[in-house]
């Protein structure tokens, strides 16, 4: 099956992910359609339920972009649940210790690799074991790092077995480490913070990867070395779409 986001890393590239905030499915899949690689619906913040997540992973995978979801919280059960019903990357919040990310990779895995309970709803693996094992290859499990404590064991967390990759929130990031700027990617402190996240990600042959939604900073950020970013999300898609459309449209009418 195709998986944009491995056939980047692959090909040495950055993969790009587009955040999806909105109900439904619609909104996902024409994120993408537009050939992200892959789209990562928002249980935390956004508008979309578990209840509804199976149909909207359709949609992105039908489009060709690998279903990502972030959970709520790092519950045992709503991440099976999520996996369940077709999400093929996980990224969990709030992760503080790499107890708590190793928590969440064993419910990302069957066993004998985690404990993981059987029963997917919307496979894209196949049946029984055919279906365990490459699940257990093909899903990826990602610890969000938007914590005072997540920054401060960031090399534990990143050694956890099994782990994907690492996430950075810089929103809760900024708070939680009482920097001046708000989610600031190109401050000073942000970026030596982010330095280190990548430099103790990659030592540990995990992906280093970061929500930053606009051309300039997704760029910049892959040139730190983050290697799964959220340059895109369809609220700032939306919202800045319109505003050149309104601005566009209003000042070639006074020309006319």
């Amino acid at each position: 099956m195709s998986d944009r986001v491995r056939d980047r890393w692959v090909a040495g590239e950055v993969a790009l992910n587009a955040w999806s905030t909105f109900g439904g499915g619609s909104a996902a899949g024409v994120l993408a359609s537009a050939g992200f690689d892959a789209v990562t619906v928002d249980l935390q913040h956004g508008e979309q339920t578990l209840e509804g997540l199976g149909d909207v992973a359709g949609a992105i995978e039908r489009a060709g972009a690998v279903p990502f979801v972030r959970i709520d919280w790092n519950d045992p059960a709503t991440v099976m649940r999520a996996l369940d019903l077709g999400a093929r990357g996980v990224i969990c919040p709030m992760v503080d210790t790499a107890e708590e990310a190793a928590a969440f990779v064993r419910f990302c895995r069957y066993p004998p690799l985690g404990a993981r309970s059987y029963g997917p709803v919307r496979s894209a693996f196949g049946t029984g074991r055919e279906h365990s094992d490459a699940a257990n290859a093909a899903v990826l499990a990602f610890a969000q790092i938007e914590t005072a404590g997540g920054f401060a064991n960031i090399e534990g967390i990143s050694a956890t077995p099994g782990l994907d990759g690492v996430y950075v929130g810089p929103a809760d990031l900024s708070l939680t480490l009482g920097f001046e700027g708000f989610a600031d990617l190109a401050s000073r402190e942000m970026l030596d913070a982010l330095d280190r996240v990548v430099a103790s990600a990659s030592a540990r042959e995990v992906v280093p990867g970061i929500h930053a939604p606009s051309i300039e900073r997704a760029v910049e950020m892959a040139r730190r070395g983050f290697r799964f970013v959220g340059s895109a999300g369809d609220t700032e898609l939306l919202r800045a779409g319109a505003a050149e459309s309104l601005e566009r449209t209003r000042a070639d009418a006074r020309a006319g």
